[in-house]
């Protein structure tokens, strides 16, 4: 039985997949958290972990080397430095400790094409999307050294039962507060029944490795998703549709588009630009840099609970993607499959013994 690795299992999006793939007859799982405490949910759910850190290589031997398949859902936090050195780690360990013939899954982000809002003339990277995409060079350069498939996958927003997004959706539409923009959006989503879809594909070797993005197939549009949200609800969807205010009137003259650019290059550009340096600066400086940023984002949150009717700005971010996975069936097959699977399986509130160690390194 092929056994796969699932690094970050005790996160939003591989704890889900962990749920979706416990009791398979075809996939022995290995759920992989740094510590107990990150596992009780899996492990209250009635899936066996191994515990440990991937990024050191002492406990990466014992942890992988008798896995297949490696899944990295992991999510490294911290400065952009600490993000970058913690990843490298990480890769390293897991092309390095896995079976000689392994095959590795990578998740990464769509904040690598920058920021994603519209009428923007130059997309800049944020110090996440420029820290992910210095991960995705890593895997690459990994695979070729170690000679192992590698499939990186840029997700967007992340869909399912215990993803954030979806239950902020269908809170809304419990509450009938539903807000969506007049002109319909395509969203750059991706249920967690299509990553699950995309991985049966690689271990059944009809797909070949490469940099993919990975969204729903064939791609939904906003209203789209919340249609589907409100299906699982079995509530009908109240959308109270909102006009947006064009920004064409801003681009009538000259001096406006002067003033607008250099408000862009006095924000956004210049702040991703000092991030991108205090990457390369000391720690202290680091966690300055981050404090600031964090404050910043806390004052923005609390600032919108005053607007009840404020369309979330992710409805309208612009579509992303040069090259999409080649999925085999409609996201919308594989949720009702997928559905019907759940309510067929049978997972006991066991709390199971950990997983063993792997005997030896392959």
């Amino acid at each position: 039985m092929l056994k796969l690795g699932m690094v970050g299992a005790n996160g939003q999006v591989g704890a889900e997949l962990c749920l979706l793939l416990a009791g398979r007859k075809d996939i022995e799982l290995v759920a992989i958290c740094r510590n107990r405490s990150g596992s009780s949910f899996l492990r209250w759910q009635g899936v066996a972990c191994r515990h440990g850190r991937v990024a050191d290589p002492t406990d990466a031997a014992r942890l992988l080397s008798d896995c297949d398949v490696v899944v990295n859902s992991s999510l490294a936090i911290g400065t952009p430095a600490e993000i970058r050195r913690i990843e490298a780690q990480i890769i390293r360990n897991i092309f390095g400790y896995s079976k000689a013939a392994a095959t590795i899954i990578h998740f990464s982000t769509q904040s690598v094409y920058g920021d994603p809002r519209p009428h923007r003339w130059i997309r800049w990277r944020n110090p996440y999307g420029r820290a992910k995409l210095a991960t995705e060079r890593r895997v690459r350069v990994e695979s070729r050294r170690s000679k192992k498939p590698a499939h990186i996958f840029r997700l967007g927003h992340v869909c399912g039962g215990l993803q954030e997004i979806s239950n902020t959706i269908r809170t809304d539409v419990r509450t009938r507060t539903v807000f969506l923009p007049a002109q319909n959006c395509s969203s750059n989503t991706v249920y967690t029944a299509a990553i699950i879809g995309a991985i049966e594909q690689i271990v059944a070797g009809r797909s070949q490795p490469g940099t993919y993005d990975l969204m729903n197939t064939p791609r939904w549009n906003w209203r789209d998703v919340y249609e589907y949200e409100a299906g699982v609800c079995n509530v009908a969807l109240e959308a109270h549709l909102v006009e947006s205010v064009s920004d064409s009137r801003k681009f009538a003259i000259a001096a406006p588009v002067l003033r607008m650019a250099g408000k862009l290059v006095a924000t956004q550009a210049v702040r991703d630009l000092f991030a991108k340096a205090f990457a390369h600066m000391p720690s202290s400086m680091n966690a300055r840099a981050m404090a600031w940023w964090y404050a910043k984002r806390a004052r923005l949150q609390i600032a919108a609970l005053n607007h009840s009717r404020v369309i979330p700005e992710h409805l309208s971010w612009v579509e992303n993607g040069k090259y999409f996975f080649p999925a085999d069936t409609p996201t919308i097959d594989l949720l009702r499959s997928l559905s019907q699977r759940q309510r067929a399986s049978d997972v006991s509130n066991s709390w199971p013994v950990d997983l063993p160690d792997a005997s030896s390194r392959a």
